[in-house]
């Protein structure tokens, strides 16, 4: 360690020394890392442990017996898409259509549903559902779900006295079910989706927009105009009052001006603010400025999730998808996974860009006590995952050094791995590594996420300092906002699906000048060390906004997709 500082003190000492003093202070006066002043003492957050899983939680409850009638159950029904074989083919290609070709071609039956429908409705169950809809919402006493899905349903009280239910067995669907229903998420209520933030002031909004080239877009007239950017999350926006702040200090446009933010009580409660929702917006609109934004506010179990993720692709105000949540991906239900699956293709169809955050435990998102895993979505291949870098200014404050992110003293790193379910795409075949086991590998790109050289934002009033790759996450989304916005002056289509042309730009590097991509080949994630080209730690690495606006450019000029 004392090499590692030794070699990157005489390029910007005061840099250096000033996070560390942000980072002992937390959420304070300390401003952008740049003067080490405090006026509010505290202690640095440690980073959040993995939740034990599933298996875990009901070893270590009391077992209280099946569920009453007091328990409301929330099931999301996934279902069977038509022509499944021509809407793979459709994803590999890169080609989209338009929401409506998409409910004429692939949507479920419909008379499928309303039968399915029925069923739910004489079990004694609420449902919901409007074309082209994923799942079907359905809600009612856990006697009546047990019954219908002939499974138990029982009550689990954990030694803190958290409450929680969980079907013992696998659902059995009757034949109305059957017909058109592919998985079912919901089954339990243990909740396992988290944010990847970590909250201990850190890099101001010109210290990003110069570190990673942005200013070059946003000089040249960039700014989000047109564009919308979605944000499934799960952590409460009481008031406005420190996203107003954050803007009228930075000299951004008022948050009411671009913010809508959605509930709807059949997507749960979400949980009270903790700062995710709030970091995730203000970096993203530091970056694109113009760009409209809507949050979708959910309980943080699957089911909910589920359902508030399947709006959010049927409404698409936007084509932009920011999402720093995940759950380790072994812990994952099946059913949970396959109903979110089949929503994301359907949000590839129609051209919708997602990035995922890819977990702030490194290479083990289940826990270091754990086998090496990764966080799902990061892991599907329809998304493109984002993984975490520490970064080092130069003097001038512009780039000069990234390693991957990792802390071993409190386990913490960039999230990167093999899946354990996903196959390797098409797209990532040249990319294939031992490690990898001929599964989809994450992440695919990175940027800052270590929270010692973290984000400026203001949270409960105070400044303060944050990292983790929800932070690289919405920066990501943020720029490509403006690429996007770019393309569609030049009359091209914007980017949509990204990992074609990610991968595109990685092969075809030494093709391109200048580089989309800084390549980061030093550190590790805690299981995997960065290499030079694409690598289990950083992916292909961080960006160069600029020369990435370029390279897309080019890469659809030139036919790709």
């Amino acid at each position: 360690m004392g090499e590692i500082l030794g070699s990157f003190l005489p390029v910007k000492l005061r840099f250096v020394i000033a996070i560390g003093v942000c980072m002992i202070v937390g959420f304070s006066a300390c401003e952008s890392g740049r003067t080490g002043s405090t006026q509010q003492a505290g202690t640095q957050r440690p980073i959040p442990k993995p939740p034990p899983s599933l298996a875990t939680a009901i070893s270590r409850s009391v077992d209280l017996g099946p569920a009453d009638g007091s328990t409301t159950v929330h099931l999301s029904f996934g279902l069977k898409v038509r022509n499944e074989d021509l809407l793979g083919r459709l994803i590999a290609s890169g080609r989209t259509v338009n929401p409506d070709a998409y409910a004429a071609d692939f949507g479920p039956d419909p008379a499928l549903v309303a039968r399915a429908l029925q069923a739910l409705d004489a079990a004694g169950l609420k449902t919901g559902w409007q074309g082209p809809s994923n799942i079907v919402a359905a809600d009612g006493p856990a006697p009546a779900a047990a019954a219908l899905l002939a499974i138990g349903i029982e009550s689990y009280r954990l030694p803190d006295g958290t409450m929680f239910y969980a079907a013992r067995d696998q659902p059995r669907l009757p034949p109305a079910l059957a017909a058109v229903v592919t998985n079912v998420s919901g089954l339990d209520d243990y909740r396992r989706t988290r944010g990847y933030a970590v909250r201990p002031g850190g890099l101001i909004p010109t210290d990003v927009l110069s570190y990673y080239n942005i200013k070059s877009l946003r000089d040249a007239g960039l700014d989000g105009t047109g564009q919308t950017i979605m944000l499934p999350e799960i952590d409460d926006l009481p008031n406005f009052s420190d996203l107003e702040k954050f803007a009228t200090k930075y000299g951004l446009p008022a948050f009411a001006s671009v913010l809508t933010v959605k509930r709807d009580p059949s997507w749960g409660t979400p949980e009270k603010a903790q700062g995710e929702t709030v970091l995730d917006l203000e970096i993203v609109h530091a970056v694109a400025p113009k760009a409209k934004l809507v949050v979708y506010l959910s309980a943080p179990d699957f089911g909910h999730g589920d359902r508030a993720f399947d709006q959010l692709v049927t409404d698409r105000p936007g084509s932009i998808i920011s999402e720093s949540l995940g759950s380790c991906e072994p812990d994952t239900p099946s059913g949970a996974r396959n109903v979110y699956a089949a929503i994301e293709d359907r949000a590839v169809a129609v051209g919708i860009s997602h990035f995922v955050a890819s977990g702030d435990n490194g290479a083990y998102t289940c826990g270091v006590d754990q086998d090496p895993a990764g966080s799902f979505p990061s892991t599907l291949p329809t998304v493109t995952a984002v993984g975490g870098t520490s970064v080092f200014e130069s003097e001038q404050g512009v780039y000069f050094k990234e390693y991957a992110w990792s802390s071993p003293l409190d386990q913490s790193g960039g999230g990167g791995g093999a899946s354990q379910f996903y196959a390797i795409p098409t797209y990532q075949k040249n990319e294939s590594k031992p490690a990898g086991r001929g599964n989809r590998q994450v992440p695919d790109i990175a940027a800052d996420g270590d929270p010692s050289t973290g984000f400026h934002v203001i949270f409960g009033g105070r400044d303060g300092q944050v990292g983790g790759t929800s932070a690289a996450t919405p920066l990501w989304a943020g720029t490509v906002a403006l690429i996007n916005q770019d393309l569609k002056q030049k009359g091209l289509r914007e980017v949509g699906f990204a990992n074609p042309a990610l991968y595109w730009m990685g092969e075809n590097g030494s093709k391109l000048s200048p580089q989309p991509f800084h390549d980061v080949s030093a550190g590790n994630n805690l299981g995997f060390d960065a290499a030079a080209g694409w690598d289990f730690a950083t992916g292909w690495g961080s960006m160069d906004a600029s020369a990435l606006d370029l390279a897309w450019v080019r890469y659809i000029q030139g036919g790709g997709g």
